[in-house]
């Protein structure tokens, strides 16, 4: 499954310049709520109508599934006032600003290192190596499977995307509110999202990927907007819902709606945020909440990345320096974050789904856990801080496989050959191709009761007692 893109390694490199100063322009991120907007849900039997004549509010929105709107304010009013009062109303169940959440790397004013000449590589780059992702595409590519990116928009005519199985599906562009969720052709996170759907399809080249555009081009989107694209996502039937952003406290309206995505055994992928801080003293959001799975950054030597955000909080952790990705114009460059180590995760969930769709979202985020690699040794301080340590995609597959307990040789068949092969194991020093597989009877041992079951199931018409885990 291995796909060579042609480029050569760049030595020492440096991977990715942090700016020492804001980012000047109209991209900079700017206030922490829409200054025009509040979200409000009204209690049941009230009336939006009855709400919007007492505070001069107008509809500019509604989520049918949370029951959510999105109002205007009168010009000139404050959100964060407006909001209040209109929350303190008996017949408001609640009512806060239109927040907006934003990538982590707008935030940090972390820059990309743009390839100009082309010379780095794509599919063998360092975060490739480590997950050994040659070795895990021979087991699963993700086919069957639908990604959600949930960020800015993707440019699906980058090169890259025409070299995989999967395919880059254009869903809706919230922000000009049309079905082509196109970047942005400037601004300091223009590209974002077209670096994480190449870090997906880097994991899983044949899962798609439904681009929902919700962030700006300096990557900075509302709750509001972000929970239209999450409920969507749930309509839409995805795999696994990719977030690589976040923001400072909760988000009431977006917080249902990922608990809906949840309840619907979509797994939900979240980056834990640059801040080089602990994750509990921060809180932020949605990487906080029990129901995502919260992404820390690590570099090349499986230690934590300078930037990551780290704490009780982390599930699991993945490569998050010099990931070498799609850009703008055709180009590919370098880029840090926890934005981009959060895609690998994802992609590792697509892989697992596409050869076990039966799972649940609980069950993944065990598998994840229990196949994971520690690396607390390597990070004196932060024991215990770093989740479950570094995934483990080949692991995390192999567990995920269905077991079929008799199939001795995994060939997907039970038959005399099975019988041989357990024959060979017990009595000529044979070799298994998986432990489990020649567990018959389940017992977590393998033995002559093992071969007598294959006996009667073979021969005497019997069944086996645990066929299918």
């Amino acid at each position: 499954m291995k796909r060579r893109y042609g480029f050569t390694i760049l030595a020492g490199l440096v991977a990715v310049v942090i700016a020492t100063r804001a980012i000047a322009g109209s991209d900079e991120i700017g206030p922490r709520y829409s200054p025009t907007e509040v979200v409000c849900r009204v209690i049941e039997g009230a009336s939006i109508a009855d709400v919007n004549a007492t505070y001069g509010t107008i509809v500019r929105g509604h989520l049918i599934e949370t029951d959510v709107y999105l109002l205007v304010i009168p010009h000139g009013q404050n959100p964060e006032s407006t909001a209040a009062q209109i929350n303190n109303d008996p017949r408001v169940e609640f009512c806060r600003p239109n927040y907006y959440l934003a990538v982590p790397e707008g935030f940090q004013r972390s820059s990309p290192f743009v390839d100009q000449e082309l010379i780095g590589t794509f599919e063998d780059q360092p975060a490739a190596v480590t997950l050994a992702l040659p070795a895990t595409h021979d087991l699963a590519i993700g086919e069957g499977t639908t990604i959600a990116l949930i960020d800015g928009g993707v440019d699906i005519a980058h090169p890259v995307f025409a070299l995989a199985p999967g395919d880059i599906v254009s869903r809706y562009d919230y922000l000009e509110e049309d079905s082509l969720a196109q970047p942005d052709s400037l601004g300091s996170c223009a590209a974002h999202g077209t670096f994480v759907a190449a870090a997906l399809q880097l994991v899983a080249p044949g899962a798609d990927i439904n681009v929902y555009k919700v962030l700006d081009s300096a990557g900075q989107g509302s709750a509001f907007t972000i929970a239209a694209a999450v409920l969507q996502a749930i309509a839409d039937s995805v795999s696994v819902i990719n977030l690589s952003l976040g923001m400072t406290g909760i988000d009431e309206n977006l917080d249902e709606a990922l608990r809906l995505a949840r309840q619907a055994d979509i797994p939900i992928v979240a980056s834990a945020g640059n801040d080089s801080t602990d994750l509990n003293s921060i809180f932020p959001f949605p990487a906080s909440r029990t129901y995502a799975v919260a992404v820390a950054a690590l570099d090349s030597t499986n230690r934590k990345a300078g930037f990551s955000n780290y704490g009780l909080r982390i599930d699991i952790c993945a490569p998050g320096t010099a990931i070498y990705s799609a850009y703008a114009d055709s180009l590919y460059a370098w880029w840090d974050g926890t934005s981009f180590a959060a895609p690998l995760v994802t992609g590792v969930i697509a892989l697992v789904r596409s050869v076990n769709p039966s799972l649940t979202a609980v069950q993944i985020d065990t598998l994840l856990q229990q196949s994971a690699t520690s690396i607390d040794s390597l990070n004196p301080g932060y024991e215990g801080l770093l989740g479950s340590g570094l995934i483990d995609p080949i692991e995390a597959l192999e567990r995920a496989y269905p077991v079929a307990h008799g199939d001795v040789t995994a060939d997907g068949t039970i038959e005399v050959s099975d019988l041989t092969a357990l024959v060979g194991y017990l009595f000529r020093a044979g070799v298994l191709n998986t432990f489990a597989n020649a567990d018959a009877n389940c017992d977590d041992r393998i033995n002559v009761a093992d071969l007598t079951i294959l006996v009667r199931y073979l021969f005497f018409e019997s069944t086996l007692p645990c066929m299918i885990q």
